[in-house]
Formats: C-alpha cells, sequence, structure tokens
C-alpha cells in the first residue's frame, strides 16, 4: 500500500517522558518572585500602609521583584505578595514616618538592607501552610526565602488578585504587571 504524499507521520511519545516533562515544569523556579516569612502584625503593618519597607539583614539578589509573604504561626498561611524596590541602605529610605524607617536610617536595626513595598496584593484564595507542602509549593515554612516555582505563578496571576495598594505610577504599573503575567501565564 502506498502512502499519499501529504500523509502525516504521528510521533508519539512515553508516557513517562511526559511525566518527567511535566514534573520539571512544575519545579522550574522563577528567577524574580521569593517566598518569604513575616511575622503576623508586620505583615498587618504592610497591609494596612503604616510599614512600606521590609528590612532584612541580607541583600536579595537584584532580579527579585516580587515578594510572596508567608505569614507565620498562627496565621500559617500566604496572602499577600508586593511588588518590592531593590534593596536600600541607611539613609536611603525615606523619613515619611513609616514603622521602622526612621531606625533604620540612623542604623538603629540590625537590617542592614530595606525592600520599599511598592504594591501589594491580597490573594483571593490564600494557600495554608498544609497545601503547600502537600502540593510541593513548599518544603516547610521558608526560613530565609526560597524562589517561586513557576507553575505556582500560573496559577496565582497578579491580575486576577486584588491590589490593596500601589505606590508607582499606575501605568507603569500595569505595564509591568501585564508583562509579567503574560510571561508566568505561558507556561
Amino acid at each position: 500500500m502506498r502512502k499519499h504524499p501529504a500523509s502525516t507521520h504521528i510521533h508519539t511519545i512515553p508516557f513517562e517522558k511526559v511525566q518527567v516533562h511535566q514534573t520539571a515544569i512544575k519545579m522550574a523556579k522563577s528567577t524574580s518572585d521569593i517566598f518569604m516569612s513575616i511575622k503576623p502584625e508586620h505583615m498587618q503593618n504592610i497591609a494596612s500602609g503604616s510599614k512600606n519597607h521590609e528590612y532584612r539583614s541580607y541583600l536579595l539578589p537584584p532580579s527579585i521583584k516580587h515578594i510572596w509573604f508567608y505569614t507565620t504561626s498562627p496565621i500559617k498561611r500566604i496572602e499577600y505578595v508586593a511588588r518590592v524596590s531593590p534593596g536600600k541602605i541607611p539613609g536611603e529610605v525615606p523619613d515619611d514616618g513609616g514603622i521602622g524607617n526612621a531606625e533604620f536610617n540612623a542604623g538603629l536595626k540590625e537590617a542592614k538592607y530595606g525592600y520599599e513595598i511598592l504594591a501589594l496584593w491580597r490573594l483571593k484564595m490564600p494557600v495554608s501552610l498544609e497545601k503547600a507542602l502537600v502540593e510541593g509549593v513548599l518544603k516547610g515554612a521558608p526560613q530565609k526565602y526560597c524562589w517561586v516555582s513557576l507553575d505556582f505563578l500560573g496559577r496565582f496571576l497578579l491580575d486576577g488578585q486584588d491590589l490593596l495598594f500601589s505606590r508607582t505610577d499606575d501605568v507603569q504599573l500595569r505595564e509591568e504587571e501585564g508583562q509579567y503575567n503574560r510571561l508566568h501565564s505561558a507556561g
């Protein structure tokens, strides 16, 4: 029997290879987003706008744009994500009344770097620690910080979350987050 010249040969992929590929996609990490633990009282101050910088003793990689906050006990869930500035050193943070800003600028904090909260979203469906562990999103509560998977970002696009506030130009924020969402929804 002769094959028609326009016939197409279909290649099959073994199921095991498909599973490996799907696992690789699920485990691929973002270079712009991290999970970070935060105490409930500090998260509440950020959400209310009274704390406009998060202070840490370490400098985050310059590629970091978003911190997905894991709020510690008794809350124990990922509920907020912040767009942040690159790390600032004492003297670079405005004395605008934000909690901890004056102390940081005076060198009175243990923290050496401040990250301005440029925008803050609340997840419409927060992720409990238990669920994050079961789904492999986290291996435990973040001790310093850990990278967010591309799979997680694709499930929690920022344009689908509640924007609580933005301290940046709204047009710039929409453009940046639109590019961000397009990038992460493609995965």
